[in-house]
């Protein structure tokens, strides 16, 4: 019998263990097969990565080329775009060439040769464009028919030939070595298969052979129960002699279960202190706190009724009240020891009575109003927090109480949470009020400047209107000195009026009360407007501006007079901070998301200290040459705000010496903006 179930426990163990262990082999070979496969697919990828990014290469110096011919052709200079990306683009195309043939010293070789190739067709092509651009047509047409250019176009497609011709060479080992792997690890599964499907049968045959030692063990065990039975009779007497040692046992478990009562009693308090702690952290107001403060005190202490007051001077002022007819939110009391809350907070300990007689005989002065309201005993803790005693709770019942340890510790540590609470709600309070007043402060200086806008630009537009007609001679022949000095109140009261609309977009801003349309907005639209708005100014001072309107396709989700208005305040900006012959440019972009409009000078330039305080109200660069410029300061702020109220935003970039670029940031206007 022992020989036999050894030889089935062995049978068993070897049941368990040998088709785990043939299947992690057979797991272990399937994942190198896969590894393998996934290696080859890789180096296959690689491959045809190489192959179309040196066909990328081509195709863009063919584009240069292509384009240098169409601009040759017609001198219309959009012709230029593919050549204008072509050579950053085939620098990044190269760059990726090198990466991906990094292993192979002959694919370095061929590409150094064609990096100076390209390099050198795309010199021809600029020398090229430069004659046609300088007037010298038959040269550039000349370099086109006769010069350099196929020679080296052949060589660029012979090097990028022998780049492609050896890897397709890898590309073709590479994906026999792919297919032999994919093989590979299609037998090993049929494999897995097969002799998973043996294992199942070997197993099911152990099963049945253990099925067959568990019968025998079944029978055995029977035979063991009618023996127990008979032991079980011989127990029946033992629990007999059990039953006494049990009521002894039963008195040392009552002991027992009042102790876990009186632990189970403190972590409800427990409990109840962090719930209490969880409401004063989001109360805000000392309202709020107060009246949670005494709702968690009664509700923790069985308490009919209770208080809490705010230290005022040398007063408390009750806060909240819960219970108490004798009471009103609102009320004072002086601060001495006549009374149970006073007097806690007076001596900073917790006064307790826990009878009648004891509130009798300490606090006689308040025996009447608790014998009307059957008030028995009561309990007055101090709120402290960073030392400094805030106010008091108090709390009452209808029948004697005593206050343990653990209800003491409760209060205690309530008090204290409370104290922070309502130290933290007074902070708020006074917090808000401030805040109010700033804001209240606000809204008068806003509604001051829109009111005295509107009132000085009533008079100052009827004596720009007189100027006008005396200097057109309405009233009388003027002299040219006359004229002139005419002509500078003219000027005074139009930069005048300018300011007043600074003002008054300021104040509207301040007040919110600007209104923004969005729509699609084409950029190239809104240059064609700017440059003769703009260009006498410019002219005055001898600025070349330079307006480069870009594509038609270009479009902004924006509002179109107040993308205007922010053009216009930037570009004057500009000019006005630049010297005499300097440069201002306008230009434009898009990357898909974004609209970038670009204003950049060749001004004195902005200190890195200020570049953020330009765009605050009534802030100019502190310099020699801003304060001979006039203006609010105003500008710019009002620019940044109507941008971010489009969904953009306006930066800076400068340089002390080498002048400034804002640039503006909007959306790009979607296809259901234009269609609108």
């Amino acid at each position: 019998m022992p020989d036999r179930r050894s030889r089935a426990r062995a049978a068993r163990r070897l049941a368990v263990f040998g088709p785990a262990i043939i299947v992690i082999i057979l797991g272990a070979l399937s994942y190198g097969g896969l590894r393998r496969t996934i290696q080859m697919r890789q180096l296959v990828a690689h491959t045809r990565s190489v192959l179309q990014t040196s066909t990328s290469l081509l195709t863009a110096l063919l584009d240069a080329e292509t384009g240098e011919r169409g601009y040759l052709l017609t001198r219309d200079t959009t012709f230029l775009a593919p050549y204008a990306g072509a050579l950053p683009r085939i620098d990044s195309l190269l760059s990726q060439l090198r990466e991906l043939t990094s292993d192979v010293p002959a694919q370095q070789a061929r590409l150094d040769t064609l990096s100076v190739r390209a390099h050198e067709r795309m010199g021809a092509l600029a020398n090229a464009i430069e004659d046609m651009r300088t007037g010298k047509t038959d040269t550039a047409i000349g370099v086109v028919a006769h010069g350099p250019g196929k020679h080296l176009m052949d060589d660029v497609r012979r090097l990028v030939a022998d780049i492609d011709g050896s890897e397709e060479e890898l590309l073709l080992g590479r994906q026999k070595n792919e297919g032999r792997a994919s093989y590979i690890l299609s037998g090993l599964l049929i494999l897995g298969t097969l002799v998973a499907s043996l294992l199942a049968l070997l197993v099911n045959r152990n099963f049945d052979r253990a099925l067959s030692d568990r019968r025998e063990a079944l029978h055995e065990s029977q035979s063991a129960n009618e023996r127990l039975q008979e032991q079980a009779i011989e127990l029946e007497y033992q629990a007999e002699a059990a039953q006494s040692a049990a009521a002894d046992a039963e008195h040392a478990t009552e002991n027992a279960q009042r102790a876990l009562t009186a632990a189970e009693e403190s972590e409800r308090r427990a409990e109840r202190l962090q719930v209490a702690t969880e409401a004063l952290s989001g109360a805000l107001s000392r309202t709020d706190v107060a009246n949670l403060i005494v709702d968690q005190a009664m509700a923790a202490l069985g308490a009919q009724s209770g208080a809490l007051a705010a230290l005022e001077g040398d007063r408390l002022c009750f806060v909240a009240v819960r219970g108490m007819s004798a009471l009103r939110i609102g009320e004072t009391t002086v601060l001495d020891d006549s009374r149970p809350l006073p007097a806690a907070v007076l001596t900073g300990q917790p006064v307790v009575l826990t009878g009648a007689a004891a509130v009798r005989e300490r606090f006689p002065i308040i025996v009447p109003a608790h014998v009307v309201e059957g008030i028995e005993a009561l309990a007055a803790f101090p709120m402290e927090s960073g030392g400094r005693v805030l106010g008091g709770l108090v709390v009452r019942f209808r029948h004697p109480r005593v206050l343990g340890a653990v209800d003491r510790s409760f209060m205690n540590a309530l008090s204290r949470i409370a104290a922070e609470a309502f130290d933290r709600a007074r902070l708020f309070d006074a917090e808000r009020d401030a805040r109010a007043a700033a804001e209240a402060a606000n809204r008068a200086k806003a509604a001051f400047l829109a009111s005295m806008s509107h009132e000085l630009r009533t008079p100052l537009q009827a004596a720009l209107g007189f100027a006008q007609l005396m200097r057109s001679g309405l009233y009388g022949p003027v002299t040219d000195e006359q004229a002139e000095v005419l002509g500078r109140v003219e000027r005074s009261q139009t930069h005048l009026a300018r300011l007043i609309d600074d003002i008054l977009d300021f104040a509207r801003l301040e007040a919110g009360r600007v209104r923004i349309s969005l729509g699609s907005v084409v950029v190239a639209d809104v240059f064609d407007d700017l440059a003769p708005i703009l260009e006498p100014q410019a002219e005055a001072k001898r600025i070349v501006l330079e307006v480069t309107a870009p594509s038609k396709q270009i479009a902004a989700r924006a509002d179109r007079h107040r993308l205007q208005q922010i053009l216009i305040n930037l570009v004057g900006n500009a000019i006005k901070f630049t010297p005499e012959g300097g440069r201002v440019a306008v230009d434009a972009f898009d990357d898909d998301a974004r609209v970038i409009i670009r204003v950049a000078d060749s001004g004195l330039g902005i200190p890195a200290d200020r570049l953020q305080s330009i765009f605050e109200p009534f802030v100019q660069v502190d310099s020699e040459f801003t304060r001979r410029a006039s203006g609010a300061g105003l500008g710019l702020a009002i620019s940044r705000d109507l941008a971010r109220m489009m969904g953009g935003e306006l930066t800076v970039e400068s340089e002390i010496g080498k002048g400034s670029v804002f640039s503006v940031s909007l959306p790009v206007s979607d296809e259901a903006d234009r269609a609108a």
